[in-house]
């Protein structure tokens, strides 16, 4: 049995999930805030939203009797479920089952599926009418069938242009972390080291087990694997999804993101040295189509020295490769 606190937790869980189902920005905003408050929050919204997910397939098969009191039982009538309906008339018995429907989930969620991009190819997944996500080079990540308002970003980087709904959000996984959007595009870069994230239209909701950081268009956000310390700063809109037409464009990003962005788009791999991994790059990049002879053409813009080897490039500082 869970404690009073754990029920009431559970109680508000479902009450913001209800709330947002209309929710406008100010309605977001607290929910942000209500987020940040406690780590226990985001789990508990978490295990809600999964379990509507999970019940709503099921909704057209269910039925509930509507009987008056010492009712003849032959004349008991039954009435579908709507979804409006649905959590008031579970009432106190969702939290109380909340825990066994829960663990359902995953057999409930077999409509995932995976795509992966190999090094410098493209792709676009439509996920309804309105909704698309475009992998980058080297990208995998999980979809639902079943659900099209959920994507999965294991590796690599994606931009997704995104219809909001109120009553379900889009929900980007990133390992533990949530991205929810709030009417949206905007691109995400996911490697070992990092989590990239950039808004150009709308706004969405970077959720970690600590943390919920709101984004407006024109702000991006760093997240390091080796650091809880989320990093908020401002970026020029045009720059957000360039990729998607052949351009990279910075504003005094590390060389070592230059390198990974440039790998993603060529289809190499790209060491960089450690004398000049942090060094800053400010420009613009016009991929001109000549997939990895082209670096040979960038040493110049980049000042470095990028030179083939059998496993790939290595970009090293000038003075460092017998120039």
């Amino acid at each position: 049995m869970g404690s009073d606190t754990d029920n009431n937790l559970q109680t508000r869980a479902i009450e913001w999930h209800v709330r947002l189902r209309h929710g406008d920005d100010e309605t977001w905003d607290a929910f942000a805030e209500w987020l940040a408050q406690d780590p226990r929050h985001g789990e508990a919204y978490e295990v809600i939203e999964r379990t509507d997910l999970a019940i709503e397939p099921l909704l057209p098969k269910a039925v509930f009797p509507e009987t008056a009191h010492d009712a003849d039982p032959a004349t008991t009538t039954s009435t579908p479920v709507s979804r409006s309906r649905r959590w008031w008339l579970a009432g106190g018995a969702l939290a109380a089952s909340i825990a066994a429907v829960a663990v359902l989930v995953p057999q409930l969620a077999s409509g995932r599926y995976e795509v992966t991009t190999g090094p410098g190819q493209r792709q676009t997944v439509a996920l309804d009418a309105t909704t698309q996500v475009m992998l980058n080079g080297s990208t995998r990540m999980t979809f639902d069938r079943k659900n099209p308002r959920f994507a999965s970003l294991t590796d690599g980087e994606a931009l997704f242009r995104v219809h909001h709904d109120d009553a379900k959000p889009f929900t980007l996984e990133i390992g533990n972390n949530r991205i929810k959007d709030v009417g949206t595009v905007f691109n995400v870069v996911r490697d070992s080291t990092q989590v990239r994230v950039a808004v150009a239209e709308g706004k969405v909701i970077y959720t970690t087990q600590a943390q919920a950081v709101p984004l407006d268009a024109g702000q991006a956000l760093l997240a390091r694997a080796d650091s809880a310390t989320v990093h908020v700063t401002t970026t020029p809109i045009v720059s957000i999804g360039a990729w998607q037409n052949g351009r990279l464009v910075y504003s005094g990003e590390r060389l070592s993101q230059v390198a990974a962005d440039l790998g993603r788009s060529l289809g190499v791999h790209i060491a960089v040295s450690p004398a000049i991994e942090d060094r800053p790059f400010s420009g613009a990049i016009t991929l001109d189509g000549a997939g990895p002879e082209q670096l040979k053409r960038l040493s110049l813009a980049l000042n470095v020295d990028l030179k083939e080897g059998p496993t790939g490039w290595t970009m090293k500082p000038l003075d460092d490769g017998g120039r």
